[in-house]
């Protein structure tokens, strides 16, 4: 009897370590598609002096680049610090549909399960989603509150940023990602952005948009770029967790954080833990 208690104590101790090591079983990465700043499935689209700072252009399976003359010399073409033109392949793009559907099936904190409009609000590190358009209207700032190896997750129907918005990383770590999955496609206009856009369809960048730390990936579709600048980075942290998010408004004070997400124990955790249930079985 005394033997049972002592283990029905134990257990639940070597337990909850190997749920916590599954939550970082999911190694999720863009892999060869993090080489791209621009990546298109049907073509990309350039008019106006496009500047990419490290990562190739191009296209696949339809290798149609268009305004690609590399500057000066040209109205429409790319002024490339680090990168070039590319020719796509099948494997970049399977790398691309790996990361949108890996990060896709994530859980996540509900923003709304319609639309959601994002004024000046501040997000912590988390995986969020909102069921149709994220509409970026003004400052939206990811706190990275210092941390190595954290991910900022935003999973929508599709992304549109206005004229003027910006997305701000601030008190960043090191390998810390910022991704935006659309499941169809993204529209920013001469917005100041952060982050790697992933998009089901196609991505239109207006004329003077800013990515200050990310890409321009579409899965299915084509991207338009209309003198626009790049800086690639923001893709790292290669263990996506399931990772408590927080939401504050600036406007309003600050609100409790929205509670952590459970997370789903991997094969290799189960395995782990055959032994020990094994074990606690017998006991009765």
């Amino acid at each position: 009897m005394r033997l049972r208690r002592l283990c029905l104590l134990v257990l639940p101790l070597l337990i909850v370590p190997l749920l916590a090591v599954s939550a970082y079983a999911d190694n999720i990465v863009l892999g060869s598609a993090a080489n791209y700043a621009v990546l298109g499935a049907t073509g990309v689209t350039n008019s106006g002096v496009t500047t990419i700072n490290g990562g190739n252009v191009g296209s696949f399976p339809t290798n149609s680049l268009t305004g690609d003359t590399l500057c000066p010399g040209a109205a429409n073409c790319y002024d490339f610090t680090g990168g070039g033109i590319a020719t796509a392949t099948p494997t970049n793009q399977s790398n691309l549909t790996t990361a949108i559907t890996s990060l896709s099936g994530l859980p996540s904190f509900s923003l709304s399960p319609t639309g959601f409009i994002a004024g000046n609000l501040t997000f912590l590190p988390g995986v969020y989603s909102a069921g149709t358009n994220f509409e970026l209207t003004g400052t939206l700032t990811l706190n990275a509150e210092g941390l190595n190896n954290v991910d900022f997750i935003f999973l929508v129907g599709s992304l549109t940023a206005d004229v003027g918005s910006t997305v701000n990383l601030i008190d960043a770590g090191t390998n810390d990602g910022v991704y935006w999955v659309e499941g169809s496609q993204a529209t920013l206009n001469g917005a100041t952005f952060v982050g790697n856009v992933l998009a089901g369809t196609s991505i239109t960048m207006g004329s003077d948009v800013t990515i200050t730390c990310g890409s321009a990936l579409a899965s299915t579709g084509g991207v338009t770029l209309i003198g626009d600048t790049i800086t690639t980075g923001c893709n790292g942290s290669p263990y996506i967790s399931s990772s408590t998010g927080g939401l504050v408004t600036t406007n309003s004070g600050s609100t409790p954080p929205p509670p952590g997400i459970a997370p789903v124990p991997e094969p290799g955790a189960w395995m782990l833990l055959g032994p020990v249930l094994i074990g606690l079985a017998a006991l009765y």
